[in-house]
């Protein structure tokens, strides 16, 4: 059997009174975003800081890095909107600190099947995660309002410890529907590839149809253009053989 690979990295950054501040663009751009967080340092700091914020110089001390590098990497992360500085009081008798903390919620998801590759970016919505509709969600939303109501420490530490076991399994349980949707979509996607490849000669036409089939929303001629790097007259060509082809389908 062909092995699937995929691979999740998600950064849940703790919601703070500071996250109100505007994020900084380009995030979304997925050259980019791979980019970041490509660099092992990078991800060792949002590690860290996903634990509770930090300065900087304790930061090179966690990591075992000059100072100079760490404050490089946290110039990076700052400018992309992973990370934020305050200034805070110092544990000793000295002047104040500038403090990192995480600054954003977010998904990165890498898909790579034998068939497919996908990636997929999402901004995890800090406003309105109290409205969940699904059933199954309630008696965790019930646990999570009484933790938030609870003042003593150790309450709080043991009724986080089961909420987040019981988040947990449940995201593996989603992980396991998943892979069996993967493995599903590569079956189909392989079936259909295969028939492309021997019904359609012209590449372009090829390149369409596997631009199109199964996305929910189709590309218009435009985007068609940019994706394939070909003039929008030779893709409207294609698209008029292809319907032609295709009569009785909903691809076109």
């Amino acid at each position: 059997m062909r092995k699937i690979f995929k691979i999740i990295v998600k950064y849940l950054f703790p919601l703070t009174d500071r996250d109100s501040r505007p994020v900084a663009a380009g995030v979304d751009n997925i050259d980019v975003l791979l980019d970041v967080l490509g660099n092992e340092t990078r991800r060792r700091i949002l590690r860290f800081l996903a634990d509770e914020p930090r300065y900087f110089i304790q930061l090179s001390k966690d990591l075992g890095v000059s100072q100079q590098a760490v404050l490089k990497h946290l110039e990076i992360l700052e400018r992309y909107g992973f990370v934020s500085s305050y200034e805070g009081e110092s544990d000793f008798a000295a002047p104040k600190r500038k403090y990192f903390e995480l600054n954003r919620s977010c998904m990165l998801a890498i898909g790579i099947t034998r068939d497919a590759v996908e990636f997929v970016f999402h901004d995890i919505p800090q406003e309105g995660l109290e409205s969940f509709k699904r059933s199954e969600l309630k008696g965790v939303q019930r646990g999570l309002t009484a933790l938030e109501q609870e003042t003593e420490h150790s309450k709080i530490v043991s009724l986080s410890d089961g909420l987040l076991k019981e988040i947990n399994q449940k995201l593996a349980d989603l992980a396991a529907v998943e892979i069996s949707l993967l493995r599903l979509r590569q079956r189909i996607t392989r079936t259909a590839h295969k028939a492309i490849r021997e019904a359609f000669d012209e590449e372009l036409q090829r390149q369409i149809l596997y631009s199109t089939i199964g996305e929910e929303k189709r590309p218009d001629v435009n985007q068609l253009s940019e994706m394939l790097d070909a003039r929008e007259r030779e893709i409207n060509e294609a698209i008029i053989v292809l319907k032609q082809r295709l009569q009785g389908t909903v691809i076109f």
